[in-house]
């Protein structure tokens, strides 16, 4: 009897994890009208200068387990709409949310301000990953210009050490020597142009991204 009551407590306990290992998340799909808003999800507050979380209409996946969500709703022009959203049984629960229009002059105006600052944050983000460019092109013809110094170094001690100082081999020494020189010169330039244009990228980038 003891070994069929631990034979069915293991059974019982690999059942319950099983029905929450395969409990699937559930979406709530939001239209509004008007059409075309934003959503913030599990906020109270729209934080505009940000992007959304999801843009309406859309769906929103809710975490498996959960019975309910907030959602913050934005549209320029109209009042912010937070809802608690209890969802229905089915894996699917859908929703449409009148938006209320603003006359308050100063929330339509921190609605421009906000718009303005996530736009300029947007660009900062672009601008920082497109730094990445120069900044690797950089970093590559720099290596480069580091191989043409050490073959221009290596060919310089060879015609020191010479013992004949003309011929053939001596001259090609002579010239390889100059043009390992002149790829040096034009590697570390380019390095040097690339990395401050990195840079000023960068440096936009971060100053627009806050």
């Amino acid at each position: 009897m003891k070994l069929a009551f631990r034979f069915a407590t293991i059974l019982l306990v690999l059942s319950a994890v099983l029905t929450g290992a395969q409990e699937s998340p559930k979406y709530l799909h939001i239209s509004t009208n008007p059409s075309y808003a934003e959503a913030y999800v599990g906020s109270m507050r729209a934080r505009i200068a940000s992007n959304p979380d999801v843009d309406l209409p859309g769906f929103i996946k809710v975490p498996a387990g959960e019975s309910s969500i907030l959602v913050t709703i934005f549209k320029p022009g109209y009042k912010d709409t937070s809802i608690a959203v209890t969802l229905s049984q089915a894996d699917t629960s859908y929703l449409i949310v009148s938006l209320t229009p603003s006359y308050d002059d100063e929330h339509l105006q921190y609605q421009q301000k906000a718009l303005m600052h996530r736009s300029r944050r947007n660009i900062g983000h672009k601008l920082i990953a497109i730094s990445a460019v120069p900044l690797i092109a950089s970093g590559i013809t720099a290596l480069i210009a580091s191989n043409e110094i050490d073959e221009a170094n290596s060919k310089k001690d060879i015609i020191e050490k010479s013992l004949i100082r003309e011929g053939k081999e001596y001259e090609a020494n002579q010239e390889s020597f100059k043009d390992h020189r002149k790829n040096a010169n034009t590697s570390r330039n380019i390095a040097i142009g690339t990395l401050v244009a990195g840079g000023i990228f960068l440096g936009c980038g971060i100053v627009l991204s806050f």
